[in-house]
């Protein structure tokens, strides 16, 4: 289903992790392969999709915000106010769907002289936009787990190496791509499995390249409608983390499993370029 509307949520958010804040949704909602395991967006919306036809109004919101925000640099960027533009739907996936076009809504915040968008997709093979003309380069996190992971938690996907294969293509494109591993799932015999995707990412991305990594979460109603195979991946992630039922990985092994992944990456990649880890 989806619904187009004006949304009267124009609320910018504060963000310290993959953005300095979130923009209103210009689609909330999505048609990617997740939405029936892990995707938090899916907790209490299921498949609707809301298509927000005030972009304006979404903008100004943005814009609004950053005049009382005091940037310095940080690990989401250096110079620019980063500005995550799909906090809850895949905007790659749903472009077709975005009033205007995604080249003139990213080319709004392309236009502000301090403002730059960034947005993380699993469908990085659907980005065709060339943005080398724009002032500043957009940014584009591709979504990587090992494919085993996939296959079960993102039916029907982009393959994993495909997406691999894409980094390239984007960057001469004029995007600035970051990787995004997340969800980080840990499940016995996931060291070899985040071994064999590092080392293939290693083989075809020969400079270095900026991460982030999110463990797991979980939530009584992604488990209501995962099948069984998601939910035997999903299960471990059990531990209670705030009132509204959001699931973790249990604290106690947490800190130690994100270690070894670190220690994992740092065989292949400087960890420096690990932004941030949770």
């Amino acid at each position: 289903m989806i619904k187009t509307q004006k949304t009267k949520t124009l609320v910018t958010k504060d963000n310290n992790n993959s953005a300095n804040c979130i923009a209103p949704n210009v689609i909330y909602g999505c048609f990617g392969g997740c939405v029936d395991s892990y995707c938090y967006m899916s907790r209490y919306n299921g498949k609707r999709v809301f298509v927000n036809k005030n972009v304006d109004d979404i903008y100004q919101s943005v814009v609004e915000w950053e005049k009382s925000f005091n940037k310095v640099p940080d690990q989401q960027d250096p110079i620019y106010t980063m500005v995550d533009i799909a906090c809850n739907t895949d905007l790659v996936l749903m472009q077709r769907h975005i009033p205007g076009g995604l080249h003139d809504y990213i080319k709004m915040y392309d236009e502000h002289p301090q403002l730059n968008t960034t947005m993380a997709t699993k469908y990085p093979g659907l980005l065709k936009l060339d943005v080398n003309h724009f002032n500043k380069p957009p940014r584009v996190r591709v979504s990587l787990m090992p494919q085993k992971y996939s296959d079960v938690l993102e039916p029907n996907m982009q393959l994993i190496s495909s997406r691999i294969s894409d980094v390239q293509r984007l960057q001469d494109l004029g995007w600035q791509v970051h990787l995004n591993y997340s969800p980080l799932i840990f499940y016995p015999g996931w060291k070899e499995e985040y071994d064999n995707l590092f080392a293939e990412v290693k083989a075809a991305i020969k400079d270095d390249i900026k991460c982030e990594v999110i463990a797991l979460t979980n939530h009584k109603n992604q488990m209501a409608r995962a099948n069984p195979e998601a939910q035997e991946l999903m299960r471990r992630s059990y531990e209670i983390k705030n009132s509204s039922g959001v699931m973790r990985y249990p604290l106690q092994h947490k800190s130690r499993l994100l270690n070894e992944f670190k220690s994992l990456y740092g065989k292949y990649f400087k960890l420096e370029t690990i932004r941030y880890i949770f």
